[in-house]
């Protein structure tokens, strides 16, 4: 069994993938923590959402602004600068 305390960040199961650059090795987040922003850079190209949550892409680095939302299970192409996640 196990005990998580209340209040305490939960994380996503799975993988986010992302490229920086086309055809370059894509990036991995695993297990991400949800409502975190995470930056990445110029991403763009093709992105999977391999998580368990919803994934935000944003236009900015700082997940302000409008978004495009990728659902679990998803692949989507496109170019943003940082992403979150939502149960």
């Amino acid at each position: 069994m196990a005990l998580a305390s209340p209040g305490g960040a939960h994380a996503a199961a799975g993988t986010f993938v992302y490229h920086t650059q086309a055809g370059a090795v894509p990036h991995e987040l695993a297990d991400p923590v949800d409502g975190r922003c995470y930056p990445v850079g110029d991403a763009h190209g093709v992105v999977g959402n391999e998580t368990d949550r919803g994934a935000y892409l944003y236009d900015t680095p700082d997940c302000r602004g409008p978004a495009a939302y990728v659902p679990t299970g998803f692949y989507a192409v496109g170019r943003f600068h940082s992403v979150n996640f939502v149960p």
